[in-house]
């Protein structure tokens, strides 16, 4: 008698948490996604991405677009045709290794190809860094960012407050 009431206790102790984590896993949604884009709001598109990272990024007027001849060099051997679109904006003459790229993916799949390709090209920039020169940019790099939104991948290489007012730009343009 004394073990069916343990029995008892025990089964409904699993069934309470089993109810628990089921309801927790719900989230209560109402079926819309944060991300919900709004539909008034036309699809973003390579150009409103630049335009709205660049607005809120102090001294973009002065990045360059990127060679590019440099691309397949830098990112493993990517051409051009490999994305929907894509820009790469640089500082070419100057002190400062400012950088933004976005990319825009052919489709799903390639999306996690681009965030890999942008993964590799940190950590290859990274390798080649001359501690000697330009010390005070290298935590640009160190703290260089790369964002996904849909088949958009954005990558920053910028000073902290820089950095967090273009991915802020960037998010809110796809969303």
């Amino acid at each position: 008698m004394k073990l069916n009431r343990i029995f008892c206790a025990l089964f409904l102790c699993m069934t309470l948490l089993l109810s628990v984590f089921a309801m927790a896993s719900c989230g209560g949604s109402d079926g819309q996604s944060e991300e919900t884009r709004d539909p008034n709001k036309p699809a973003a598109t390579l150009d409103s991405i630049y335009a709205a990272v660049t607005a809120v990024v102090p001294n973009a007027d002065k990045l360059t677009d990127a060679q590019e001849s440099q691309l397949g060099s830098f990112f493993n051997g990517a051409k051009p045709e490999d994305f929907a679109s894509y820009k790469r904006v640089l500082q070419s003459m100057s002190t400062s290794i400012d950088e933004i790229g976005i990319f825009e993916a052919k489709s799903a799949d390639d999306v996690k190809k681009i965030e890999a390709m942008i993964d590799d090209f940190f950590e290859f920039y990274l390798s080649l860094w001359n501690d000697d020169y330009l010390a005070e940019e290298k935590p640009k790099l160190e703290n260089a960012e790369r964002v996904t939104s849909g088949n958009f991948v954005m990558y920053v290489i910028l000073d902290d407050d820089a950095r967090a007012a273009a991915i802020t730009a960037f998010e809110n343009e796809t969303k």
